[in-house]
């Protein structure tokens, strides 16, 4: 069976109060197996990230939240995915989402 690969275009649209223009960007190709925590983990590489230990979320077209459920101290927002079980294959083509990272003051 061959792998389909996504395209997945990422960009940085702004930090610490400051919209960025223009944007910084990346192009990952990824296999629908892939999880929506291995492209948070690729995403922290390919943006330099010297901590590797933030919390993310990323928010689908649909509403749907996927985060790390064991990165949170208390419950994780209600109805929350874990991004470590699911899968890329839940995106649809063409579809956008956003990617929150690092909630902190820092």
């Amino acid at each position: 069976m061959a792998r389909t690969w996504l395209s997945i275009r990422v960009e940085l649209v702004g930090g610490r109060g400051v919209d960025f223009w223009p944007r910084p960007g990346r192009i990952f190709a990824a296999a629908r197996s892939h999880s929506f925590g291995q492209l948070a983990g690729a995403i922290d590489l390919a943006f330099a990230r010297w901590d590797l230990a933030h919390m993310h979320m990323f928010t689908l077209a649909t509403g749907a939240e996927i985060t790390a459920l064991d990165q949170w101290d208390g419950e994780a927002p209600g109805g929350s995915l874990d991004s470590d079980a699911t899968k890329l294959s839940r995106l649809t083509p063409g579809e956008q989402f956003a990617y929150l990272f690092d909630f902190g003051d820092d």
